[in-house]
């Protein structure tokens, strides 16, 4: 325990030092100390209490060592130390909250959405790959037939051997005496055939002459071996994939029911042989051709410059075709209807269709991206990323290119569920 003496600084701080003034002062008292009321020692209760009731001030003895780190040690030992209050950070200014208008009446604010899980539309919920009956392909041939099947080629031979007995038909009635059989094909023979048109490409030979093809000196001997010439000129004559007899009924409807049938079968293997990651993509092709065909377009910003345009639907990751549609142009419609529908966001939710409620995302360049289009396809779980011209009445003002703005600088603007950037580039 603490002593409660007052302290003097003539006290001496050591025990031994105190032993030899005791018997100093026992030899010269007499041993009468004890008798003396003013030495009598005051009991620690009875001298605190007196001490608090004067009003004294009381100072504790910090000459003994030993007592006052024993108090300490006994007082602390069952204690747990104190929880130190975590520090506060420093609350971040928030940016001032812009509202940005544009001509449609749109709203568009610099205020970030708040952070929630994630949301269905950004969930895939497809493996993609190889399907299981391309699993298996041990040769060339079986790999070929994944996507030119063998009812394809049953419909090129019922074309090829209608069309011939029509023509042969027509031949024999004109000219008596000089008649004409035609030997049907089979599918084997068009496997033949369509080998020389693949060798050909091959080969670079599509302005080559078929007697140069098929000549002893200069062509080449797989084309002899394979089909006599005259054989091959009637089958490329007669190559027709539907009936002629339905066909002009078809064509007020469908720029392209000649090769119909046979596009649809080709699409029906794309997407069967093959299931696409998370990202899709949409874009067009020029497929470079200067045959006389009333689809043909032309566009000078291609190499081709004339040709047949296709709008694609990618696996973005492998380029794998999944979907198309040849442009066909105008098609017979109703005024009405065509006021009514917007042509280039229907023709991408037709792409995307097959692939929609998955999670996947749809990646699109300025001739695609609209507003209207990314809230369509986020009703679908599907999301949309791409570029906009900037002349589209949803882009606000303040987003529009500006020369007082840095390079390498963005603003951010956000919808409910859509985001839109503006960023500025390098010269």
């Amino acid at each position: 325990m603490t002593s409660n003496k007052r302290f003097d600084s003539n006290q001496p701080t050591h025990w031994h030092e105190c032993a030899e003034q005791f018997e100093e002062d026992s030899d010269d008292e007499g041993g009468d100390m004890t008798n003396d009321p003013e030495n009598l020692e005051i009991p620690d209760g009875l001298q605190s209490s007196s001490e608090e009731l004067d009003g004294v001030p009381i100072e504790n003895d910090s000459g003994d060592e030993s007592d006052t780190s024993y108090a300490e040690t006994e007082h602390t030992s069952n204690e747990e130390p104190p929880k130190r209050r975590p520090k506060r950070e420093p609350l971040l200014e928030r940016p001032e909250v812009k509202i940005f208008s544009t001509r449609s009446a749109r709203q568009w604010t610099t205020e970030e959405p708040p952070k929630r899980k994630v949301a269905q539309a950004n969930i895939t919920k497809q493996r993609s790959g190889a399907g299981r009956p391309a699993t298996n392909i041990q040769t060339v041939k079986e790999a070929f037939q994944l996507l030119i099947t063998q009812g394809m080629t049953l419909l090129l031979v019922r074309g090829i051997n209608r069309r011939a007995h029509l023509v042969i038909k027509q031949w024999n009635d004109q000219n008596p005496g000089k008649e004409h059989q035609w030997k049907e094909t089979d599918s084997e023979e068009i496997w033949a055939f369509i080998g020389i048109l693949i060798l050909a490409g091959v080969h670079r030979s599509k302005n080559e002459d078929l007697d140069d093809l098929w000549s002893t000196t200069n062509g080449r001997p797989i084309f002899r071996a394979t089909m006599a010439k005259n054989r091959f000129k009637s089958l490329l004559r007669f190559c027709r994939f539907d009936t002629l007899t339905t066909r002009d009924q078809r064509l007020k409807e469908d720029k392209l029911a000649p090769i119909r049938d046979l596009w649809v079968m080709f699409l029906a293997q794309l997407r069967i042989r093959y299931t696409p990651g998370e990202s899709l993509t949409v874009d067009e092709q020029l497929i470079s051709t200067r045959g006389h065909c009333r689809l043909l377009q032309y566009n000078p910003s291609k190499p081709g410059k004339y040709g047949l345009k296709i709008f694609w639907c990618c696996g973005s990751s492998t380029a794998y075709p999944l979907n198309g549609e040849v442009y066909l142009g105008r098609q017979s419609k109703t005024a009405a209807a065509a006021k009514n529908t917007n042509c280039i966001r229907d023709l991408v939710k037709r792409l995307v269709h097959p692939w929609i409620n998955s999670g996947r995302t749809v990646t699109t360049d300025n001739y695609f991206t609209s507003v209207e289009l990314a809230e369509d396809l986020l009703g679908l779980n599907t999301t949309l990323v791409g570029t906009m011209q900037r002349n589209k009445k949803e882009i606000p003002r303040e987003l529009q290119p500006d020369r007082q703005r840095p390079e390498q600088s963005s603003i951010f603007c956000f919808d409910r569920q859509l985001t839109l950037v503006s960023y500025v580039p390098k010269q």
